[in-house]
């Protein structure tokens, strides 16, 4: 009883706050677009963590791995870095240095996040090549920019209360315009045990990685030389 009263509290606190980062992590560096670079793949994926900045780090791996295995210039950030991040993009389109699909993965309210940063940049008329959602909250509706969303998730009957428990599906604004996808990994059939992830280690999870990279690697061509 107490663990839920003390649920009860702490969720929506921390949906309200943003769950500032509390990892003790620097800020991210976002660095200027240069179409020459060391990555083999054309695109730049941004990762945004979400919970506290601690429940999320399986989307630093991620972050390595998409730079590592695909060879895609990947950052990850705190989720209250979202602002920066949509001003950063906004301001690389303006100034003509942008280059190659613009991918946005986050994880938990980090998903939500990157939905408000989709939402801002459609203000400026900035596409969002791909949309990766990993178990988000409260998700805005997808914005009209964003070309195609996939939304990982998996939902938990009994728990349509607790926002960051229940596993939820999104929606564009523009069905016409967007393309959205959502994966409940209670109900589809993949290659990995779907039966221990929850909320907080869906991130961690390799399988999950490995869709979202497959998503990316899709979306990302390669360079050529």
């Amino acid at each position: 009883m107490y663990l839920s009263r003390f649920l009860f509290v702490l969720v929506p606190i921390c949906v309200l706050t943003g769950c500032v980062d509390i990892t003790g992590r620097s800020a991210a560096r976002l660095e200027p677009i240069h179409e020459k670079s060391r990555f083999v793949r054309e695109g730049h994926v941004y990762c945004i963590l979400g919970w506290l900045g601690i429940w999320s780090r399986g989307m630093d791996v991620i972050a390595q791995r998409i730079d590592a295995e695909l060879g895609v210039q990947a950052t990850s950030l705190a989720n209250q870095e979202w602002q920066k991040l949509a001003s950063f993009v906004r301001t690389e389109h303006e100034a003509g240095r942008w280059s190659g699909p613009l991918i946005l993965v986050g994880h938990s309210i980090g998903a939500d996040d990157q939905v408000r940063v989709a939402k801002r940049l459609n203000q400026e008329n900035v596409p969002v090549d791909l949309l990766i959602l990993i178990d988000p909250t409260v998700p805005p509706v997808i914005p009209p920019n964003v070309r195609h969303c996939v939304n990982i998730f998996k939902s938990h009957p009994g728990l349509d209360t607790i926002p960051a428990f229940r596993g939820i599906k999104v929606r564009a604004a523009d069905p016409a315009r967007t393309l959205v996808e959502n994966t409940n990994l209670r109900r589809t059939k993949v290659e990995f045990d779907t039966r221990v992830i929850n909320h907080f280690n869906i991130a961690k999870s390799k399988g999950v990685q490995d869709m979202v990279l497959a998503e990316i690697a899709q979306a990302c061509p390669r360079k050529k030389r």
